[in-house]
């Protein structure tokens, strides 16, 4: 997203030098006589603003299980959304950006024989969100500070993160977006400083939340299972409210590397207790563990290819039991330290083709037996990326088999650009999981989802 706005903000300057330079133009009848003009001098505005109105139609391919709302091949999304953004100058060394995004989903009317829970009617088919909201200030020193919600992507991955560990996730649709496109901002403060070839990053992060997930009902309800044998959820809040990161980084002849640290919460929600647990109807408490991380992310550039990886450790991470272990964990899952490793390469020697593959890793300290998934967990994500029509035709693939043979996604995305103002897109996700997986439930929810788009400016 950054880098959209960025291409968007460099656009709207050059297209404003052209119009300010070219706003008068003089016919004469006589050259050698001379003309009185009264040229006004150009204002040009200190804010500028951004925008988008989406409209997305999606449908459902497969029919979900009896835990979910809907049970059909149906229309399972009618979705508006309106995005605006504001950037603006207060002076010469600081700037500010307000953004927010509205949504209103038609299916809840359209689709109305369709036995919707109350949670998903309020917190899906409307909500408002407030997403970049900063300002940052250039000291004449070099030190940088920026205050306010921001999105601040660490790391080079792009299925698991390692490094990446300060913004949460919008799951309301688990692996239908791109990690950049997942991520939410966060309530921070940066302070950067250079030293040297150094680049010195500090990160406090105030009010931390977890990641979005979907309300109960809903064909991405992570709780459906444990729902559905009758069991009481509840959900605490956080202890601490409080994060801090720091990063230290450089350029390389030929490439960038990044060392990270951190102290923060587990955006996922994990078990911290069951009460009543000799009764039928036992009660799961959960919240967010606390952990900490290091970790350290290089890529290099040798001609057509690109290299990238990341080795980390993270400490005190919950880990899920199995199913037959689930409900004896009274005291909250077992806390262990992964060491998590990723090896990526990307190829772009082809034209207006880029390729990629990327494995990822993470063993498990001190495994038990009654832990879900293995010690040693590899999985694989590959993509394609092909463009034509002077960019304007964009076609996105995406593979991934996920650890211990758990399941597979595959995802397809065509982007068109119609005009300067208008993009037409279509996209397509198919799941495949076996009986043990995590997603095992999700296993029919493959979609296509038609989305138009009109894009607008002002300065």
């Amino acid at each position: 997203m950054a880098c959209i706005h960025c291409l968007v903000l460099s656009r709207l300057s050059v297209c404003a030098a052209f119009i300010f330079a070219s706003n008068y133009s003089l016919a004469q009848s006589d050259f050698f006589n001379s003309i009185d003009v009264d040229i006004e001098e150009a204002v040009e505005s200190d804010i500028s603003v951004i925008g988008w109105i989406t409209q997305n139609v999606s449908y459902g391919l497969e029919e979900p299980s009896a835990l979910f709302s809907r049970t059909d091949k149906q229309l399972n999304g009618f979705q508006t959304s309106v995005y605006l953004q504001a950037d603006g100058s207060i002076n010469d060394k600081s700037n500010f950006r307000v953004s927010g995004k509205y949504y209103h989903d038609e299916v809840y009317r359209l689709r109305s024989e369709v036995p919707f829970s109350k949670e998903e009617k309020d917190q899906l088919r409307n909500r408002t969100e407030i997403r970049d909201f900063y300002i940052d200030y250039q000291a004449e020193n070099g030190l940088y500070i920026k205050l306010g919600n921001q999105i601040l992507a660490w790391g080079l991955a792009e299925y698991i993160r390692v490094t990446d560990l300060i913004n949460v996730e919008d799951q309301f649709a688990i692996a239908q977006q791109d990690l950049e496109d997942l991520r939410l901002q966060a309530p921070a403060a940066l302070f950067s400083y250079r030293l040297s070839d150094w680049l010195v990053d500090a990160v406090i992060t105030f009010d931390a939340d977890r990641n979005q997930i979907s309300p109960e009902g809903d064909e991405f309800d992570q709780f459906a299972p444990l729902r559905n044998i009758g069991l009481n959820l509840q959900k605490t809040d956080v202890r601490k409210r409080h994060e801090g990161f720091v990063r230290i980084s450089t350029q390389l002849s030929r490439g960038d590397f990044q060392l990270v640290a951190g102290d923060f919460n587990d955006n996922l929600l994990t078990l911290e207790s069951i009460t009543n647990s000799a009764t039928a109807n036992p009660t799961l408490t959960f919240g967010q563990n606390r952990m900490r991380a290091i970790g350290a992310a290089a890529n290099w550039v040798e001609g057509s290819w690109l290299f990238y990886g990341e080795l980390g450790v993270h400490y005190d991470r919950a880990v899920r039991p199995t199913q037959a272990a689930f409900l004896t964990q009274v005291n909250g899952w077992t806390e262990k330290d992964q060491v998590l490793a990723v090896a990526g390469i990307e190829y772009n020697g082809f034209s207006n083709l880029l390729l990629s593959v990327e494995f990822d890793s993470i063993h498990t300290r001190d495994h038990d037996p009654f832990m879900l998934l293995p010690a040693d967990q590899i999985s694989l994500g590959t993509r394609f990326f092909w463009t034509a029509l002077n960019e304007r035709l964009q076609v996105l693939g995406v593979w991934n088999k996920l650890a211990d043979n758990q399941g597979q996604v595959s995802r397809l995305s065509v982007d068109y650009n119609w005009s300067d103002n208008f993009d037409v897109g279509l996209l397509w996700v198919d799941y495949h999981t076996n009986e043990n997986s995590f997603f095992y439930e999700f296993r029919n929810n493959d979609v296509l989802q038609l989305q138009l788009r009109y894009n607008f400016q002002w300065q």
